[in-house]
């Protein structure tokens, strides 16, 4: 039963989101359809890692490292698109939104969620728990087991929300230091799926065939996943800048167009005028008729 722990965790965040949801809709406020269906893309993936049949074969390599990457890497992202912060800043009171936004501006939770911590507590656990006999002894001993699953989701959600998370933290560094620390990631873990390969690991892990079937499912099924988390860098990159040109241009449309007239410059000869000073000078020239006087 302890084994269920993220399940149990992700349904929480789930009757929270609908919960929220439900709120946001009578308020009559929209919220992406996109970010629902990752919510429960990242609950189904969840479920089927920790569930039959997967959960009733997970003492074969293969079939273990399938249920590494539907928990640890598969279901964070999905999670981490859904926005929940978000959405719960947008539907709380004003003292718990208070609280949450304090505690994520916090600089403890700044140095959690930074790409660098991620990184460190995602590949730390996974070397330690397939180059040592922390595999082997998971085997044996449910709390090590569910261990193993808690750590292994907590830590695939803290890097996919460090690197794709749509959801407000202090101090969220730019897009290049985020496919950085992706970069970082997929290289390390490129490198342990060698190492398992080369060196027939994990002690534990049933036969030599069966290991190495594991590492190259671990291998290329990683690399399909970060690619596509790079994909998402790059397109919230792409939609973010859109939108700030979008603004520039609303912002130059409503302060008014620059006409190139030229009119005489002392260093360059000749300098565009703006129109603002056509106004000037048409509404002078208009006072200036009027002071005239007319021929009898």
């Amino acid at each position: 039963m302890l084994e269920l722990i993220p399940l149990a965790m992700t349904l929480a965040a789930l009757a929270g989101y609908g919960i929220f949801l439900y709120r946001l809709r009578r308020r009559a406020l929209r919220w992406p359809v996109t970010r629902v269906a990752a919510m429960l893309a990242g609950s189904f993936c969840t479920a089927a890692a920790v569930l039959p049949p997967i959960a009733s074969h997970d003492e074969l390599f293969p079939v273990h490292v399938g249920q590494h990457l539907l928990l640890g890497m598969a279901a964070p992202a999905f999670l981490a698109l859904s926005a929940p912060v978000t959405l719960a800043l947008r539907t709380l009171p004003r003292r718990p939104r208070r609280v949450l936004l304090r505690l994520l501006h916090s600089f403890p939770v700044a140095v959690l969620a930074a790409p660098a911590t991620a990184v460190v507590l995602d590949l730390g656990g996974l070397y330690a728990l397939y180059l040592t006999g922390a595999y082997q002894a998971a085997e044996h001993d449910d709390l090590v087991h569910a261990a193993v699953h808690v750590h292994m989701f907590l830590a695939g959600c803290l890097l996919s929300w460090a690197v794709i998370g749509l959801d407000p933290v202090r101090l969220r560094p730019g897009r290049w230091v985020r496919l950085t620390a992706l970069i970082v990631a997929a290289a390390g873990h490129d490198t342990l799926t060698k190492l398992i390969y080369a060196w027939n690991l994990p002690a534990g892990g049933g036969p030599i065939a069966s290991r190495h079937t594991g590492a190259e499912l671990m291998y290329y099924g990683g690399t399909v996943i970060e690619v596509a988390l790079a994909a998402i860098v790059m397109a919230q990159w792409y939609l973010i800048s859109g939108r700030a040109l979008a603004r520039t241009r609303r912002r130059s449309q409503s302060a008014g167009l620059r006409l190139p007239i030229a009119v005489p410059s002392r260093r360059r000869g000749w300098a565009p005028l703006p129109l603002s000073h056509l106004g000037r000078i048409s509404r002078g020239t208009r006072a200036g008729h009027k002071r005239t006087p007319t021929a009898q």
